[in-house]
């Protein structure tokens, strides 16, 4: 039971300090294998805000970054949150601070842009991140149940190609690198393993993603509508829905 209250805010990309750029990517380096510096530093360049976690003593513990139509793909229609880099230091797993933070900014921008649809487009490289899909919304990409399984692969092949490219594999619906791209620790690959008989969502993740091991990333999507999400869930975007977001790229 996580006892330290944490706390969440979002702010511009554009405004993170150094001091918090080097606290982020040192909790990247404890999670992940192969991480570069500046790839990490080049990807934060292409994100518009970042929802970040701190503990009582002001230490960063845990972030999320948000892509807005990054290489523009958003349409007259619709607009797509790609989720780029979260992570939770492993002291704070369990804590539900970074889940509704990031139903509360993701209420701030669909109140922003209302007259279009979103798409939350995102990449699982453990169950962790895949099962925000069965606990958040009732229908989603790809799920376990043929009837929550929203039709929604055009569209993320479409993101996957633009934004990937040779990377992509279609077929198998997962991303993948020739050269190590930043795989998760084997203690969390463990974690997973073990997990699998005890959840029907993180066996379905692996058959679907079997080289997560490796850093293959599984591509997901879900609509970003109150009326497909659970009541939790729900709740906060309808809170987070009364500050609107603006962002630059409308």
């Amino acid at each position: 039971m996580i006892t330290h209250k944490l706390t969440y805010s979002q702010i511009s990309a554009k405004d993170l300090v150094q001091s918090s750029f080097e606290r982020m990517y040192f909790i990247m380096e404890q999670n992940y294998s192969s991480i570069s510096f500046l790839a990490f530093k080049n990807d934060l360049k292409n994100k518009q805000f970042i929802g970040i976690l701190k503990d009582v003593g002001n230490q960063i513990q845990g972030f999320t970054t948000y892509a807005i139509n990054p290489f523009g793909l958003g349409t007259s229609k619709y607009n797509i949150l790609f989720s780029g880099d979260t992570i939770i230091s492993p002291t704070y797993w369990g804590s539900q601070e970074l889940v509704k933070g990031w139903c509360k900014t993701v209420g701030g921008l669909i109140a922003g842009k209302p007259e279009k649809k979103w798409y939350w487009f995102l990449l699982s490289k453990g169950h962790r991140t895949y099962m925000y899909l069965p606990l958040f919304f009732e229908k989603y990409y790809p799920a376990l149940n043929k009837s929550k399984e929203a039709d929604l692969f055009p569209i993320i092949n479409k993101c996957a190609n633009a934004m990937y490219g040779s990377n992509w594999n279609p077929d198998k619906k997962v991303i993948t690198f020739d050269k190590s791209h930043g795989e998760l620790k084997k203690i969390h690959t463990e974690t997973t393993l073990k997990k699998v008989k005890s959840n029907v969502h993180i066996d379905f993740f692996l058959q679907r993603n079997p080289g997560f091991e490796n850093g293959d990333e599984l591509t997901c999507m879900a609509e970003l509508n109150v009326d497909n999400m659970k009541r939790f869930t729900k709740n906060i975007v309808l809170a987070g829905m009364k500050n609107p977001i603006h962002f630059e790229n409308d």
